[in-house]
């Protein structure tokens, strides 16, 4: 059995294994999610039209493969090499799209061209400090872009970045 993840790349390089055989498939794209409920809320129609746009914290992809395949020029950017080398691997070839593995703020302080939409499905918003996260996001923003993001409620009590657990216990705190 590999050892609890400890810190936050750890976790999301852990995150949802595949415990089939062989190479995991990649996932099915039909409609970009904002939950984990397939068809409940809006869909990519929240970003309005961009024509580039950045998601923070993709995973596996879905969402960005949703919008690069709509003519949108999409950058997913995720904290997890493991997440970043598996979504390259799935979606290699698809035009428009990429990923970097590299953490929201940093990329989001090094990043020249805007976005018409920055967006985070369950991903980097709900692990980073808003304080530091919001600015660096606006300041990436086209004048009009669109800041959209879906998350899991707080914890109760909590404020700022919430920590996270992996099979019930702490994985760590975002910064």
């Amino acid at each position: 059995m590999p050892p609890e993840p400890r810190t936050l790349t750890q976790y999301w390089d852990t995150y949802k294994p595949y415990r089939g055989a062989g190479e995991q498939p990649a996932p099915e794209v039909g409609r970009f999610e904002w939950t984990q409920y397939p068809g409940h809320g809006p869909g990519a129609e929240l970003l309005g039209h961009p024509l580039r746009a950045l998601d923070l914290g993709p995973a596996e992809g879905r969402e960005a493969v949703f919008l690069a395949r709509q003519g949108v020029a999409t950058t997913g950017v995720d904290l997890s090499a493991a997440q970043v080398d598996r979504a390259g691997r799935w979606w290699k070839g698809t035009p428009g799209l990429k990923f970097v593995h590299a953490e929201a703020g940093d990329y989001l302080a090094s990043n020249t061209t805007p976005f018409d939409a920055v967006y985070s499905v369950w991903g980097a918003v709900w692990f980073t400090d808003p304080e530091l996260l919001f600015p660096l996001v606006a300041q990436n923003l086209t004048p009009g872009g669109i800041f959209a993001f879906s998350q899991a409620e707080p914890s109760p009590g909590a404020y700022g970045p919430q920590p996270i657990t992996a099979s019930g216990s702490k994985a760590g705190k975002a910064n």
